[in-house]
């Protein structure tokens, strides 16, 4: 299992150090990453949640025990990872919120959904559809509003929280999302057996195989940055302030890669054991992702504190290439 995970995941990495690589060519400028990321979201990732769906073999459905166990572990982990950092190692709220944040919420579209299908296989689609929704709703729409509540008055949160804007956090993460409604499209055409003429079948085919490589290709090239960015605000770091960092580094990236799917395979273990192996090694695999990169833009944008979840990005996406395997060999099915 170590060596069968371990040569699926590498691959994956390899296009994202090539991202991170070509990213010092002038062919590359940083105007090329955002408009990159555009075309992945909005366009090729849409495209293949929407095939992995359409042809899935629905006839057994969702295993509740699946949805419930993923949300559970999550948000326990979520609430784990608040106390550790405000009581015990007493940072102040903000960065509480953003390490929760770090900690927790894992890079499930743009790395997981290339991982669960290339180590499970294509058949893996609408577990790996469902097992990325579920924690993008959790933390995209429960984040923001959460920091609302908690900061009203701090960096992002300029306003006091109101049912409005909390309607438009829920609208903007879910309606608003291509990701959402590719899955209710793939649905629709697999539950009603809709049948899709074959040009347009092609056509999302091909638009679908640029999404794994195109995700891991602008991960690799938002990692310069990222990296540029860590370096630049430490270098101004008090020693005193190096100690700290390094206590909540160490619970970030410890939590995210170790004990976030530790705690979830328990959970799998102990509450749902009959659970079939594909949705449990999903259910896994989501939660052993490393940090997600759109962490770092709530993170700031909601706390005002982004700097150690950029750090986080770059330590877990590294050791997640061992993290990964090892994981595989000691808990999947």
């Amino acid at each position: 299992m170590f060596l069968d995970v371990l040569f699926g995941v590498l691959p994956l990495f390899f296009v994202m150090l090539i991202g991170y690589a070509v990213s010092y060519s002038p062919k590359f400028p940083p105007s090329v990453e955002p408009a990159l990321n555009v075309f992945v979201f909005y366009v090729a990732l849409p495209a293949l949640l929407y095939k992995v769906v359409a042809r899935a073999d629905i006839s057994r459905g969702v295993p509740f025990d699946f949805l419930w166990v993923t949300v559970a572990s999550t948000l326990a982990f979520a609430l784990i990872c608040w106390v550790l950092f405000r009581y015990l190692l007493r940072v102040d709220r903000g960065r509480s919120l953003a390490g929760m944040l770090s900690t927790s919420f894992g890079n499930v579209s743009y790395l997981g959904i290339p991982v669960i299908l290339g180590v499970l296989g294509s058949q893996a689609g609408l577990a790996a559809g469902m097992g990325q929704l579920v924690h993008n709703v959790i933390f995209m729409v429960g984040f923001p509003i959460l920091a609302q509540l908690m900061m009203p008055a701090g960096p992002g949160n300029r306003h006091k929280p109101s049912g409005r804007r909390i309607a438009l956090t829920v609208r903007n993460a879910l309606i608003y999302s291509p990701v959402t409604w590719a899955m209710v499209f793939g649905g629709a055409v697999v539950i009603w057996g809709i049948p899709i003429p074959k040009p347009l079948d092609g056509t999302v085919d091909l638009i679908a195989a640029a999404a794994a490589p195109g995700a891991l290709f602008v991960i690799g090239l938002s990692l310069r940055r990222t990296v540029q960015r860590t370096l630049d605000r430490r270098a101004g770091t008090t020693q005193t302030k190096v100690r700290g960092a390094k206590r909540t580094m160490l619970i970030m990236v410890v939590g995210k890669l170790a004990a976030l799917p530790l705690l979830t395979v328990s959970l799998l273990w102990i509450l749902a054991p009959d659970l079939e192996a594909m949705w449990f090694n999903t259910a896994v695999l989501m939660a052993a992702m490393p940090t997600s990169a759109t962490a770092y833009i709530m993170a700031q944008n909601d706390t005002g504190d982004g700097e150690p979840t950029a750090l986080a990005i770059v330590i877990t996406c590294a050791l997640s290439v061992i993290a990964l395997p090892v994981l595989a060999q000691l808990v999947l099915k």
